[in-house]
């Protein structure tokens, strides 16, 4: 059906919109340093190039690139130190610019009539309206409240407002960029031969990445990894961690054996050299949740293999012995052949809890803390959680009042427990819905192909029936691919690794696809009002609630006197001028908490903007208090000379109050771009001792 020229109209203003908050996204989250910038621009180009001309082509262009870029950042000296967006998920947005602008000039219908969807949007809209009011709690409900987002302090660690509201942003796209990668793939594959196709690039971006994990192996293991992972022997590859590298590899392992079962006997040598090349890799990357879940996934791949395949039984018996058999004794002699890799390392410390060496809490590596903190977050806010990516950022404060001796952030390592402690139990639920409807279509997919043992071929359009029914391996492969996950779900919440999330919605995109005809006709049928109206209400309520607990027992006012939180923000560190005389600079802003001691406050102020003479400084005083509810100005100067100068301002009102004391700075200059000496801070003004005396001198206030 044509797109009326009204839709196109709305389409093209969406457009828009969401290519000015890309831009906006990309100056602020991604670093804007040349090297990185010339090396990630190309892939951004193109794939938006490639999926507004066709969206086929954007899909194998982001399977096979999105496994592959995750690491770049680590090339330029980019790591956690300089906060920033993962690279997956700047590829996915420009994706998603694509496959808007083919939209505008497509005539293709979206989809929505499955049952996934209904948890799926229900859990988007609660995701949403959890970020709106956690996103405004952080920002102290700029502008209803405060007059800007300051960088107040949010936790006992010291992390500010920027990071709460960062974590807050990439937690909510973690969560919706993954299922925006399902809902697109579901709605555009559409043949056999485009399933194999998405296979393809996929096997050949696993290749290149198998590749480069040699050349961690054996040449540079610092090359594209994150100092932390070099300190503990761990190879990342392509991926952001080696956690990352390891549960996608696992989740992939079975798919090969799928394919190596599927194609001809000379085209098996290309997967069957991927899964020997995957398990000498594995030692490497030392990761214990990823060796469960290969073990898992290959478990289940012949679990499935052994009820499907058309052999006789002794014939099944044999094949899956000999594989097992195979697959141990490489794994063992990978493992012990390598005495050195840190998986080996890991797993022997492991065992020392059989001895009483480690205890349970040791083994676990601090998770049983983690959830026993989630579990303290649902308990208090059982509804609807701390909100979206709050997890990390309330971690500490509850340590401290739960009386634990970390004060470490973390995810909660566990992707339910995380959707949990965020979300409520609304939200948890919300969840749970959703994957099973996941596993629903994994047994409906499973049951097509055990009714007509012709797997792919008989669901899909395109069905030639030549391959004697052998797809059905790829198909169980797959299946076992997001068992795998399903199962490494229960020691990582993946809550960083967009690469992570996007491989899991691929793969179950194309367990979906398997059964597209199936399904279609089964479940075209639409919300009927009353669960409308069931939707609404949830939503509604989940607000409210939220919105009652962010103005209170989780606003920042709430916590900072709970907590005893020192407010301090917009300061650079301290440092002495050349008469020993102690003070700090400004951004545009700063606010530091203090007691009136006396009616009478002294503020040495000093502007060293190189132009001041014929642009002067105005800066504005306030005195702020019931944490930004309640602001007077003290007085507003116009500077137009680089010298210190004490300013007194009368304030008997306050004694013996504490108050948090704002500047706030017409403009700042910057050192470095105006004469090129070694200090890029932007600089506000400078704020000496503040002093208190009982009555103003003789000249009032300068």
């Amino acid at each position: 059906m044509a797109k009326t020229l009204k839709s196109k109209l709305l389409l093209l203003f969406l457009i828009l919109v969401y290519i000015v908050g890309f831009c906006l996204f990309y100056y602020k989250y991604v670093p804007l340093i040349k090297s990185f910038q010339m090396a990630l621009i190309p892939f951004l180009f193109i794939i938006i190039a490639l999926t507004a001309l066709n969206v086929e082509w954007g899909i194998l262009f982001f399977a096979f690139s999105f496994p592959l870029i995750n690491n770049l950042p680590y090339f330029f000296g980019i790591y956690g130190h300089i906060p920033h967006a993962p690279t997956a998920l700047v590829l996915f947005l420009a994706f998603f610019a694509g496959w808007l602008i083919n939209n505008l000039f497509s005539d293709s219908e979206i989809d929505f009539n499955y049952p996934v969807f209904k948890p799926l949007l229900l859990l988007s809209l609660i995701l949403l309206v959890s970020g709106i009011i956690t996103f405004f709690r952080y920002a102290n409900f700029f502008p209803f409240i405060s007059s800007n987002i300051y960088e107040l302090t949010v936790n006992v660690n010291g992390v500010s407002a920027g990071g709460a509201l960062m974590s807050n942003l990439f937690s909510f796209l973690n969560y919706f960029t993954g299922f925006c990668v399902f809902f697109i793939l579901i709605n555009h594959i559409k043949t056999r031969s485009f399933i194999k196709k998405v296979l393809i690039v996929l096997s050949a971006s696993a290749l290149i990445s198998l590749s480069f994990s040699l050349v961690q192996k054996y040449i540079s293991i610092s090359l594209g990894n994150m100092p932390f992972w070099v300190s503990l022997r761990q190879i990342n590859s392509t991926f952001k961690d080696p956690n990352a590298f390891g549960v996608i590899l696992a989740a992939f392992f079975p798919v090969l054996i799928g394919m190596a079962f599927a194609l001809r006997k000379g085209l098996r040598l290309f997967p069957i050299g991927l899964i020997i090349l995957s398990l000498f890799v594995f030692p490497s990357i030392g990761s214990r949740s990823g060796l469960l879940g290969l073990g898992v996934s290959v478990l289940t791949f012949f679990i499935l293999f052994l009820i499907t395949s058309r052999m006789k039984l002794k014939k099944k018996i044999i094949v899956t012995v000999s594989f097992i058999l195979v697959f141990v004794l490489l794994s063992g002699a990978f493992l012990m052949g390598s005495k050195q890799a840190s998986l080996h390392k890991r797993m022997g410390w492991s065992l020392n809890v059989l001895s009483n060496k480690i205890s349970l809490r040791q083994l676990f590596t601090g998770r049983l803390d983690f959830w026993k903190a989630a579990s303290c977050m649902v308990k208090d806010y059982p509804l609807t959680g701390v909100g979206i990516g709050a997890y990390i950022v309330e971690l500490p404060n509850y340590s401290k009042l739960m009386g634990m001796g970390f004060r470490n952030t973390d995810s909660a390592e566990n992707y339910f427990i995380q959707a949990g402690a965020e979300l409520g139990l609304i939200g948890l639920l919300l969840v749970l819905w959703l994957f099973y409807e996941v596993i629903r279509q994994l047994r409906r997919s499973w049951k097509e192909s055990l009714a007509d043992n012709l797997g792919l071929g008989d669901n899909l359009s395109d069905n030639t029936g030549k391959n004697g029914g052998k797809d059905k391996y790829i198909l169980i492969g797959i299946i076992s691919g997001i068992i795998c996950i399903f199962t490494n779900f229960l020691f990582h919440s993946y809550i960083g690794s967009y690469d992570v999330k996007y491989f899991f919605w691929l793969l179950v995109a194309l367990v979906f696809a398997c059964s597209m005809k199936k399904e279609k006709t089964e479940v075209r049928r639409r919300l009927n009002p009353e669960l409308k109206i069931a939707a609404i209400i949830l939503v509604l309520i989940f607000g409210a609630a939220h919105l009652w607990n962010s103005t209170h027992s989780l606003s920042l006012k709430s916590r900072t006197e709970q907590l005893g939180l020192v407010q301090d923000f917009g300061f650079y560190e301290a440092e002495k001028d050349q008469s020993g005389m102690d003070f700090r600079w400004t951004k545009s802003y700063g606010g530091t908490t203090i007691k009136i001691e006396k009616p009478v406050i002294e503020i040495p102020l000093l502007a060293s903007h190189p132009d001041i003479r014929e642009k002067p400084v105005e800066v504005e005083i306030y005195i702020v208090k019931d944490f930004f509810k309640h602001k007077k100005l003290l007085g507003k100067l116009t500077l137009k000379q680089s010298a210190w100068k004490t300013y007194e301002y009368s304030i008997p009102d306050e004694v013996g109050e504490e108050v948090i004391l704002l500047f706030k700075v017409s403009r700042t200059w910057n050192p470095l771009k105006t004469f090129g000496t070694p200090d890029p801070r932007n600089l506000g003004v400078a704020i000496g001792k503040i002093q208190f005396k009982e009555n103003m001198g003789k000249e009032g206030r300068n």
